[in-house]
């Protein structure tokens, strides 16, 4: 698979995360159950990228990335630099607070 990402991701707050994945996410995950508007997210820390039941991109496909708490900072900030081809929407969130905080709801759930 593809380095790691050489970032420290910091400490986050999952009940801030919450809110964040609610207002920012939610309209297309879902943590659990059928989603077929985007991979549901529960559990997705440890997950291969690409592999859940979802249309998924050649690019994330083919990427090699197994998720954990780096490659969601460096992902999260901007989808598209570091999946090129993701179907993924979204600009990104550019406060390392609001990426760290979503990535500590997301281990929670």
């Amino acid at each position: 698979g593809p380095k790691e990402p050489e970032v420290t991701v910091p400490e986050g707050d999952a009940s801030a995360g919450r809110d964040i994945f609610d207002s920012q996410c939610s309209a297309c995950h879902a943590i659990e159950g059928d989603s077929t508007a985007a991979p549901v997210l529960g559990g997705v820390i440890g997950r291969k990228a690409g592999q859940e039941k979802f249309a998924y991109s050649k690019g994330m496909k083919g990427s090699g990335i197994t998720w954990n708490e780096k490659h969601l900072f460096v992902f999260l900030k901007n989808p598209s630099k570091h999946v090129p081809g993701t179907k993924m929407a979204f600009a990104g969130l550019p406060a390392d607070k609001d990426r760290a905080d979503l990535i500590a709801y997301l281990k929670s759930v």
